[in-house]
């Protein structure tokens, strides 16, 4: 019962609290928990911690974590517009760092393509991450047309 208090007090401090209810629903819509009912117990609860993780990872999302979360204040209208650019930036970024710099970097930006277009649509705030992209060697695309004929 001491684990089971101390991981609850653990969710309970990072997350909404659990009600009783929302337990009882969890457990009784578990069709694997039939067995002890405090290691079902600490199941539901693990269960609703990683919901409101992902819930809140989602609402943070890949802008405000690592490297990304870094270069956002250069364009921070950027990221605002195009949020679902964020983690295909860092993963390309990544791929530039580690996996072989411009080829690299350039076989993801076109990986992603799609999330990458939208800094066209948001060109005014995101054109100074493609100008300081430049400046490290990797040559953005400085258009959608230029975009769709280099991928």
């Amino acid at each position: 019962l001491l684990v089971i208090s101390a991981c609850a007090g653990a969710v309970a401090a990072d997350s909404p609290a659990i009600s009783s209810a929302e337990i009882d629903q969890a457990l009784g819509e578990d069709e694997v928990c039939r067995g002890d009912a405090i290691e079902c117990a600490l199941n539901a609860l693990q269960v609703k911690a990683l919901a409101v993780d992902a819930e809140e990872g989602e609402a943070m999302g890949a802008c405000d974590t690592g490297i990304v979360a870094q270069i956002k204040p250069l364009a921070p209208g950027c990221f605002k517009g195009c949020p679902e650019a964020c983690g295909p930036l860092g993963t390309a970024i990544n791929a530039y760092l580690t996996k072989g710099g411009k080829t690299a970097a350039k076989a993801e930006i076109c990986k992603h393509k799609k999330e990458f277009s939208c800094a066209y649509r948001h060109w005014s705030d995101c054109k100074v991450l493609a100008v300081q992209a430049g400046t490290l060697g990797l040559d953005i695309p400085m258009s959608q047309k230029a975009m769709d004929s280099e991928c």
